[in-house]
């Protein structure tokens, strides 16, 4: 039996933890969720980026932004002012003068767009009169030097991070600014009214860092922007610029756009068209979906998965107990079932072969106490008014009953010594044969019934003239007994396997004779 309890506890402990490893988190018997206490882990968290930093609300807009000041702290060169151009040299200038640049800033679920096109008005006569270094220009695009302005779009693009912060993490830039990566590029909110962007070009090294500070009820954003190459000698700066953005509606955006183009006489092949663009102004050059999706929150994968729960001590203890409670109480029951079963096989076969030896007077069903005293005193073999273990056994193993199992004598024998003293005495006998008074009677009957049975064998030819006088006295000795059906059925077959029982015994002795 503890054996039993130890393997049936050992597969319960084997099932809960063997289920731990794939229990779900925040559960009462398991660990807390991350996620509750880190909005990273929260899939239910929001990844929109105004959402996640109101700051950005007031950011989002169209934007005028006009240069005060570009230059160089190292040379003291104005880069409001033009310079040649050379196609294959990045940062070497632009021929034309740098005024002003119009931003469109919008925020859309997760993803970020900053769509800009920087207008600039012809060089002046000075400018174009001097001589062209080989290999540079001094015009870009369709127009003349000192004639025609020239206009070029810029793009930056970013996405709310897994970080879940508020912050922008950008992914490339466009246009002017170059087809770059920029993966370590990203803005945060400071504070209620500043903003700071950190950009770094891993391509060649550029870095720009960019604070803004909104003035004037939100309207307007003061800022300056200073660029570096990263890895020259003391970092370098190449050129310090300080603006002024004022923020306007749509309507005055598209119209200020359209009056620059004409004060700086862009030819119309040379026009960004943006009325008719909200995402990107450089066509193909734009992010594709699945670029979006390399850092999107959205549509891409986050390193900050929940990991499965494991299982708190306390409910595991809890399990345990009432699963090893529940386990004892199964075996329990099932043995005392057992038992009971024992018990009454065991009380039944006796009653049984009590019947078998007892003789009762004609017309009786029940043991008197002579009948009860002379049954008790052919079992007490030794005479010694009681009965012993052995005795007891010897007479349950002798007649017709088949072979009573040990484990069913035990059983019967344990009832029957009520006091447990090694042996069983009269007042013990009768008060058990008082349990076994239904197993007794139905035996009774049953053998009453097989007598009955047998006055209708054929008589010989000596007593066939006494045959119906013989059969009538049986009857009328048994007139009163009304024997249930069931019992019939039930002795038929026990009958049936007596005579095979008997058959199977000679043919073995035959066969042992031969």
């Amino acid at each position: 039996m503890g054996s039993m309890i130890k393997r049936l506890v050992g597969i319960l402990l084997f099932s809960l933890f063997a289920r731990a490893s794939g229990t779900d988190c925040g559960k009462w018997f398991s660990s807390d969720c991350l996620a509750d206490s880190d909005k990273r882990y929260d899939k239910g968290y929001t990844n929109n980026i105004t959402e996640q930093q109101s700051f950005w609300k007031q950011y989002e807009g169209y934007w005028i932004n006009e240069f005060l000041q570009v230059n160089s702290p190292i040379t003291g060169q104005d880069f409001t002012q033009p310079s040649f151009f050379n196609p294959n040299m990045p940062y070497t200038g632009i021929p034309y003068k740098l005024q002003s640049a119009f931003y469109n800033e919008s925020f859309v679920g997760s993803r970020f767009y900053s769509n800009r096109v920087y207008i600039f008005p012809p060089a002046d006569e000075i400018f174009c009169n001097q001589t062209i270094p080989e290999g540079f220009l001094n015009v870009i695009g369709n127009g003349q030097c000192g004639v025609n302005g020239y206009s070029e779009d810029a793009g930056v693009y970013g996405t709310s991070s897994y970080e879940k912060d508020g912050r922008i993490q950008f992914l490339r830039s466009t246009g002017e600014y170059g087809a770059n990566s920029n993966p370590n590029s990203n803005m945060t909110a400071v504070d209620k009214l500043t903003f700071f962007f950190a950009s770094t070009n891993e391509a060649d090294g550029l870095v720009n860092v960019f604070t803004g500070t909104f003035l004037n009820n939100l309207t307007q954003i003061s800022g300056t922007q200073s660029t570096f190459v990263q890895g020259l000698p003391n970092n370098p700066i190449l050129n310090t610029q300080v603006f002024l953005m004022t923020k306007v509606t749509r309507e005055e955006w598209l119209a200020a756009i359209e009056q620059e183009y004409e004060s700086a006489n862009v030819l119309p092949e040379d026009r960004i068209d943006v009325a008719g663009i909200q995402d990107c102004f450089s066509g193909d050059a734009c992010l594709t979906e699945e670029e979006w999706c390399t850092a999107d929150p959205e549509c891409s994968s986050s390193p900050y998965q929940e990991p499965d729960g494991t299982l708190k001590a306390g409910p595991i203890v809890g399990i345990v107990l009432a699963g090893v409670v529940v386990v004892v109480a199964l075996i329990v029951a099932y043995f005392d079932h057992k038992i009971r079963q024992l018990r009454k096989q065991a009380r039944h076969d006796f009653a049984r072969r009590v019947a078998q030896s007892v003789t009762l007077t004609p017309g009786s069903r029940q043991l008197s106490p002579e009948a009860l005293a002379a049954e008790f005193k052919k079992i007490d073999q030794d005479k010694n008014g009681s009965i012993s273990n052995e005795e007891l056994w010897e007479f349950v193993s002798s007649g017709k009953l088949g072979e009573m199992t040990r484990p069913e004598f035990d059983a019967l024998y344990a009832v029957m010594d009520a006091d447990g003293n090694g042996s069983v005495d009269f007042l013990e006998f009768c008060a058990y044969m008082s349990l076994c008074k239904a197993d007794f009677t139905e035996a009774k009957d049953r053998m009453s019934i097989r007598q009955v049975r047998a006055s209708f064998v054929a008589p010989s030819e000596a007593s066939r003239s006494s045959f119906a006088e013989q059969t009538a006295q049986r009857y009328s000795s048994r007139v009163s007994m009304k024997v249930p059906s069931n019992i019939v059925e039930e002795d038929d077959k026990e009958e049936e396997d007596e005579q095979n029982e008997d058959q199977d015994i000679e043919e073995k002795g035959s066969a042992g004779q031969e």
